[in-house]
């Protein structure tokens, strides 16, 4: 036997020995690195201090909340277009856009010819039934006296119609003097609110029908809130809607949907009536609304907190496999609404943490990285 056979032989027995022993350690960081690097053993008490809460996961129906714009508009129904019915002449402006008015309170003063040809039929008319009501059926024919009666109806009918008030009729009447038929009349407020998109100027000629002002009560406005055309999430009317504006939310609801898109933004229309008790929208103002959807069918949802990025970027949740184990489970985030976490890729009656998620994240990225270091 040569030297290097008697080195072998005496050697080989520990060569063996090593390579036995390597063996069992790298398959022991093998079976290290198995589904149970992904699981955090957290005592009672550290689960405890960090308020971990651990709920059963079932399918449940939510109402997911819709973010969407809005603008203020008047309420039509609480809206007055004011206008004239005849050609006249402004003479007079007695109201400054975003003025408070009150029903019965002068917005403008005009002067027309043809007012002035109504009021002087009108004071002929009167003066003609007077005095064929004194005659009586006795002195008159019954023709005569019907005519005289139609005739005065007629020209206070066409005076109210031309925008008289009953008051303006009966002072020109009381008054009985040719003179006071000069066709100045007054365009009043038809109820309390604000005047919103005053267009007149003093001395200006105005034709029949052209909308002067609005009178609008602002208890009740509207919202012309814009829906994306793709929307999924159904709606309705009657959904209820936050409305938020200057750090405050007001609460509101649908009463009409659009169903044709508009032109330009290809949006669908649709329109939210809210209180306006503490007088904080006004017609023009920008705002933004959430739509509490219709319910849905039902769907795996947790709290926005338990649902947590892995290192690789992909989303996912803790589970209580056995207990204190905390298994990191992958999943798919199908939507975030209203602080939930639709989710998908698990199936139900699993035990998830729903409070203390992050705690239990922290602790396996820190495991990870001291092993790591290690």
């Amino acid at each position: 036997m040569n030297r290097n056979q008697k080195y072998f032989s005496i050697n080989a027995p520990l060569v063996v020995f090593v390579f036995l022993f390597s063996f069992s350690v790298f398959s022991e960081d093998k079976h290290n690195d198995s589904p149970e690097k992904n699981v955090v053993i957290l005592t009672k008490e550290a689960q405890e201090t960090a308020g971990i809460k651990i709920d059963i996961l079932n399918p449940q129906v939510i109402k997911g909340s819709i973010p969407v714009p809005g603008e203020v508009i008047p309420n039509e129904k609480l809206t007055n277009k004011v206008t004239v019915r005849v050609s006249a002449q402004v003479i007079k402006r007695h109201v400054q856009e975003g003025e408070h008015v009150k029903e019965g309170q002068i917005l403008a003063t005009l002067s027309s010819v043809d007012m002035a040809k109504v009021q002087g039929d009108l004071l002929l008319a009167a003066q003609e039934w007077q005095r064929v009501k004194l005659l009586g059926t006795e002195a008159i024919s019954g023709k005569r006296y019907t005519e005289a009666q139609v005739a005065y109806q007629h020209a206070y009918s066409t005076a109210a119609a031309y925008g008289l008030t009953e008051s303006e009729i009966n002072t020109l009447l009381g008054s009985q003097k040719p003179s006071q038929a000069k066709g100045d009349f007054n365009l009043i407020a038809p109820r309390n609110g604000t005047a919103f998109n005053v267009n007149f100027n003093e001395g200006e000629l105005i034709e029949p029908g052209r909308v002067l002002l609005q009178v609008v009560d602002e208890a009740t406005v509207w919202i012309d809130a814009k829906l994306p055309p793709d929307l999924k999430q159904p709606v309705k009317i009657g959904d209820a809607v936050k409305i938020s504006v200057n750090s405050h939310t007001l609460p509101g609801r649908i009463i009409q949907i659009h169903h044709q898109l508009d032109e330009t933004t290809r949006t669908r229309s649709t329109r939210i009536e809210v209180a306006n008790t503490q007088d904080m929208l006004h017609p023009g103002q920008y705002v933004n609304c959430n739509i509490e959807g219709s319910e849905s069918s039902p769907v795996m949802a947790l709290p926005v907190s338990s649902v947590l990025r892995t290192a690789d970027g992909d989303w996912a949740i803790y589970v209580e496999v056995k207990p204190d184990h905390f298994q990191q489970v992958e999943v798919k985030v199908i939507k975030i609404t209203d602080n939930q976490a639709i989710i998908e890729g698990v199936s139900s009656g699993l035990r998830v943490v729903t409070n203390g998620a992050f705690f239990v994240h922290s602790e396996l990225n820190k495991r990870g990285f001291d092993a790591h270091n290690h």
